[in-house]
């Protein structure tokens, strides 16, 4: 709307905008109109004028309908002209909050000028505001094609850029604005950030070891490299290398909290629950920042599970869930906490869950099927143990599934002739 605003005010009257109290002229000219007096304009001038006043009272409405007036009466106008004037419209319509229509204008507004700015970027607002980011895209990589030293407008194309999840786009459009501006290194350290989320992870860290060794120390953005660099590392499996590198990170003055909580993460691919456990808790006591709260919730919640803490495994999970993403594994360790606590129904729900995500489908269907034997549901427990036998391959399980399936079996057998 700011920008809407904005190319309001560019395309107004000169003469009337900014213009308070001004409905004694705005009542005289819509006169002029109704008596076919509009002597020394033409109608669609007066319309326009109306419109003018309109919008410098906010009276975005009433703008739009005068405008529409002016759009009925602006045969044989040339295109720059309409163009302008629909685009003005359109701008109206954003006000408004007529998206549809402020669309439909700024779609006609490109046919008359393809090279339209202006509209190009009012374009790419509305579809961010709808979620249309690729609709945004295009419109943002038309405009940076048309006006490539606007430095603003092509750092908010590699934010959507990584919002796509394209980081080699991102990267490229990060490379060219630091060399439009090579004194901001923040550009050229989002180019690697790229590269890293790219998922080229021996690629990027040889770009950020170089990066240290000529960056001073002293650099605002020295410590941030580092913590990209131990992540990834941390990708790249060396957990103790990556441990190091997010405390030398601390120690240059990155965020602790954010570190800390990687170092946590480091703990639990290593098998350390309890330093898990104890890294997550003084992670929620100090109420540092985090990066990724979803999976130091679940992290933390797995590792409870796993000490065999369930109340507190349940709560942290439920935590992880909150969020709102999908964690693949949540669910599993969930569905464990509970059986253990008793809660058969809720567990049995979780590894339904589980086995729709795909994650440990032979251990959830054997989870599921003691859940269901605890619930006196012995068919669904059977047909558990029967999927147990034949969706993984661990040898356990499979005996044990089988000494459940015999035990149904001869209960069944020794209960058939009971009403």
């Amino acid at each position: 709307m700011a920008l809407a605003a904005a190319l309001i005010i560019s395309l107004v009257m000169p003469s009337v905008t900014g213009v308070r109290g001004s409905g004694n002229r705005q009542e005289s000219a819509g006169e002029e109109i109704q008596n076919g007096e509009a002597q020394t304009q033409s109608p669609a001038d007066a319309y326009n004028l109306l419109a003018d006043l309109a919008i410098s009272e906010e009276k975005y409405q009433e703008a739009a309908g005068y405008l529409e007036k002016v759009l009925e009466l602006s045969e044989g106008l040339e295109n720059e002209a309409l163009s302008q004037l629909c685009l003005k419209t359109a701008s109206v319509y954003v006000m408004c909050g007529n998206a549809d229509r402020a669309r439909q204008l700024l779609d006609r507004t490109l046919e008359l000028n393809e090279a339209s700015l202006e509209a190009l970027l009012l374009n790419a607002q509305l579809a961010l505001e709808e979620g249309d980011s690729r609709k945004a895209m295009e419109a943002l990589e038309r405009y940076v094609e048309l006006a490539p030293e606007d430095l603003n407008t092509r750092l908010s194309l590699a934010r959507l850029y990584e919002s796509l999840n394209d980081y080699s786009a991102a990267m490229a459009e990060y490379v060219l604005l630091y060399e439009k501006q090579s004194s901001d290194e923040s550009h050229y350290l989002n180019a690697l950030r790229c590269s890293f989320l790219s998922g080229n992870y021996e690629e990027a860290l040889g770009k950020f070891d170089r990066y240290l060794e000529k960056t001073s120390q002293d650099s605002d953005y020295y410590s941030v490299a580092l913590f990209l660099r131990a992540a990834c590392v941390m990708q790249l499996g060396r957990l103790d290398e990556a441990e190091e590198g997010f405390r030398q990170a601390i120690d240059f003055g990155y965020d602790e909290g954010a570190c800390i909580e990687q170092i946590m993460l480091c703990s639990f691919e290593r098998g350390e629950y309890q330093q898990t456990a104890q890294y997550g808790v003084e992670l929620l006591e100090t109420e540092a920042r985090l990066n990724t709260p979803e999976l130091m919730y679940q992290r933390l919640g797995a590792s409870m599970m796993l000490l065999e803490r369930y109340e507190e495994a349940v709560k942290y999970l439920d935590e992880a869930e909150k969020l709102g993403l999908e964690l693949t594994g949540n669910a599993y360790y969930r569905g464990v906490s509970l059986l253990a606590l008793h809660r058969y129904e809720e567990a049995a729900a979780d590894f339904t869950t589980s086995i729709e995500q795909g994650f440990l489908t032979q251990f959830c269907y054997y989870n599921r099927g003691v859940c269901y034997v605890q619930l006196l549901d012995y068919d669904k427990a059977a047909q558990d143990m029967e999927m147990t036998l034949t969706s993984g391959q661990d040898a356990e399980l499979i005996e044990a599934a089988q000494g459940i399936i015999q035990q149904i079996e001869e209960y069944n057998k020794n209960n058939a002739d009971k009403p």
